[in-house]
Formats: C-alpha cells, sequence, structure tokens
C-alpha cells in the first residue's frame, strides 16, 4: 500500500513522470481489475474517455491490471525516459545485489534536508516494480540504488526550487489531496492500517501532499506553460512514424468483479463466488448492468461508471481474464463467470475494433500531449542538473 498513500515516493520512483504527464495533461491509465490493482497515485484523476488513442512511443504495453483507452504500437523516437531526471537504472550482471540494512540510515543531504535509508529503499522498491511492470527486471545493486538516489535528490532540489520561488499549496488544496487517498480505502481502519504498515503518520502524508502540490504547481507554471507544440510537428513526427502508428484489436467492456484476498479461506472464497454467481444471474436475467456494478462490484475505479473498464488489448490483464473477453464476438453477450487472481468477474462486451493503423486527427491530441511532455523532461532535467551545480548535496552512498 506504499504507493497509494506515498505520492511522492511513487513520483521519486518514476522521475516525476507522474507529474510531467499531469503538467501537460496527458490523462492517465485506468485499472482494470479493481482497487487492488491500482497503483498510480494520479488513479483519482479524471480518466479518458472509452476509445480514446494514446500514443505511446517506446513504452512497453500497460501492466496486468491496467490498460490505456488504446496503445498503438511503440513508434521510433525518443522516448520518456522510465526513470525520469537520472535516467533508467541499469546494473552490471556480476554486480552483487546491495542489501538494504547496509545503507547508512541517512544517505544524502541536500542543502541540509536529510534523505533518509528507508525514503530510498521504499523508492528502490517502487522502481523495480515500475521497471518489471515493463518488463525489465533489476537487480537491487549499489548503482541501482545511487541512480534512484539521484532521483530523489532531483526531486529534493525541483521541490526547494519552487518553494524558494514563493509556490505553496494552501490547506484546503493538502486536504483534498489527503482525502482522495482516504476514499481509495474501503474504511477508516483500512486508511490508518495501511499507514502504520508503511510506517507514516496522516502528518507525514499532509507533507509530502503539500510537496506533491507545490511541485505540480511548479511544473505547471514554470516549465510545461513555456512549452508548445505546433501541427505541424506532431504532424511531422506522425508522418515519420506512421507504420507504429496502429491499434491493436481491442475490446471495450464493463464488468463486475468480487475480490478475493490472496490468504482468503476456503469459507470467505466460497461466499465470494456466491456474491458473484448471484450478480451473473441478475445480468443473464436482465437486470440493468450499471446498477449491478455499483451494488455488487469491489472496484472503485470502475463501479461508479456502470463498470465501464474501457478498452483493452492482448497481454494487459490476466490469461484467464482476456480468453473470456476475446471470446465475446457481439456488443452485449455476457462471459461466462471468470475467475483471476483478483477474484470472480461478470463480463459483458461493449464494443470490439479489429486492429488498424490511427488517423491523425485520432491521434494528434495524444503526441502533442507525449511530446510536449518529453520537451518539458528535458527544461526539467536541465533545471535539476543547473540546481545541482549550485546546491550542497552530500551523498553517503
Amino acid at each position: 500500500m506504499i504507493q497509494k498513500i506515498s505520492p511522492r515516493l511513487t513520483m521519486l520512483c518514476v522521475g516525476l513522470a507522474l507529474l510531467l504527464s499531469a503538467a501537460c495533461k496527458k490523462a492517465p491509465d485506468k485499472s482494470v481489475m479493481g482497487g487492488a490493482a491500482a497503483t498510480s497515485p494520479a488513479s483519482s484523476a479524471s480518466q479518458p474517455a472509452p476509445g480514446s488513442s494514446t500514443v505511446t512511443p517506446g513504452s512497453a504495453p500497460a501492466p496486468a491490471g491496467q490498460t490505456p483507452a488504446s496503445t498503438p504500437t511503440g513508434a521510433t523516437g525518443t522516448p520518456s525516459s522510465v526513470a525520469g531526471l537520472a535516467g533508467a537504472p541499469g546494473s552490471a550482471a556480476s554486480e552483487q545485489p546491495l542489501k538494504p540494512e547496509k545503507l547508512p540510515a541517512v544517505v544524502a543531504r541536500v542543502n541540509g534536508r536529510a534523505v533518509k535509508r528507508q525514503e530510498l529503499i521504499q523508492g528502490a522498491q517502487v522502481m523495480q516494480m515500475q521497471l518489471a511492470q515493463r518488463g525489465q527486471r533489476v537487480v537491487p545493486t549499489s548503482a541501482f540504488y545511487r541512480r534512484v538516489l539521484d532521483d530523489l535528490i532531483a526531486f529534493t532540489l525541483i521541490q526547494q526550487d519552487a518553494k524558494a520561488q514563493g509556490v505553496t499549496a494552501s490547506p484546503a488544496e493538502v486536504q483534498q489531496q489527503i482525502d482522495s487517498r482516504k476514499h481509495s480505502f474501503p474504511s477508516e481502519g483500512a486508511y490508518r492500517e495501511a499507514l502504520a504498515k508503511a510506517g507514516m503518520t496522516e502528518a507525514i502524508l499532509r507533507e509530502e501532499a503539500d510537496n506533491q502540490i507545490v511541485v505540480q504547481k511548479f511544473l505547471e507554471s514554470q516549465v510545461a506553460s513555456k512549452v508548445t507544440v505546433s501541427d505541424q510537428t506532431a504532424r511531422q513526427f506522425y508522418d515519420q512514424n506512421k507504420s507504429s502508428m496502429t491499434a491493436p484489436e481491442r475490446v471495450h467492456l464493463r464488468h463486475i468483479v468480487v475480490q478475493v484476498a490472496q490468504n482468503a479461506s476456503p469459507a470467505d472464497k466460497a461466499k465470494a463466488k456466491q456474491k458473484a454467481e448471484e450478480a451473473y444471474k441478475k445480468v443473464q436475467g436482465g437486470e440493468d448492468f450499471a446498477k449491478l456494478a455499483t451494488q455488487y462490484s469491489d472496484d472503485p475505479s470502475s463501479k461508479g461508471h456502470g463498470g465501464d473498464i474501457g478498452w483493452i488489448a492482448k497481454g494487459q490483464t490476466p490469461p484467464q481474464f482476456e480468453a473470456a473477453v476475446f471470446a465475446l464476438k457481439k456488443p452485449n453477450d455476457i462471459a461466462p463467470l471468470t475467475e483471476t487472481r483478483f477474484g470472480y468477474h461478470v463480463i459483458q462486451l461493449l464494443e470490439r475494433q479489429a486492429a488498424g493503423e490511427l488517423p491523425f486527427d485520432q491521434v494528434k491530441p495524444r503526441l502533442v500531449s507525449m511530446l510536449k511532455q518529453q520537451q518539458v523532461q528535458k527544461l526539467l532535467q536541465a533545471r535539476a542538473e543547473e540546481l545541482r551545480a549550485k546546491a550542497k548535496v552530500e551523498v553517503f552512498i
């Protein structure tokens, strides 16, 4: 639950990619399997309309449990760095893993601000997860920890710079951020338990929310606002990468998921299956799917939208889910009750779309967003390097 309640660490480990995306108005991915699968701290932001296209040159398919509205095959060009400001981490095959306990209690100081071991460990864990979802397995070597630390340092410098320029977060903005985190948990007790497990307090969470908002505002006002991408530039990129501007076969779905914990007892699993079967029978009987999703589904990201999970392509969901949905042929077809590691699913096909080339007008908004994000990231990296050259940065690993 760390990444759910610690937005700062998640953003640190992807090199401000989420903040950059928000600053450039790029819509976030959507959770498919349910709340347990949603890992993005931006998951509470507005979602793209089903059927919209996403252009992600150089990126890997979305991880199981998440899906963009559409994912054309990767185009050539300069992709956004996975590790953001510090670049994607890598490690020599001969280098041995570094045990976390071998790290010093304070791994760095940035203008007097201590970066603690636990921050680096948690950041490294999230980075490993992010890279694993992109098909990149990394060993937590000393070089890996150093690359993650470089991102932590860069974020801290940008945050300090923003505050020095008078950028602030209002109490109302911070509270809204806290409330959005709380709402992703089923109860106040679950929220408090997650905080405790992550070794955090609400005071720390408020500080992190304040930092996130400050950096977000800084990016929007001082960086992203100064970047423009012309129609001609977007068209030129499209023409140079036209063969890659394709969408795979995909399906637009809605579902009801009754979640089952991995350590659930046989009795709890049977109870969940019975609940799912009850919903399934009602759907087959012609009852309103959207209302049933609100009543039965454990997926907080879709139940409020009638169970709509948008468009998915092959390779983005668990095998059982994928086999069930791609066997559906006609709109409104219902798949057999399907079990995955997330629980039991009642699935309905809304639309089906064959693979094909995406026209420029359809991908233009996403192309502009992507190209703008690349420019913003270059400016941000340059600013971080400039700040580091003037700052007092002490590194202890």
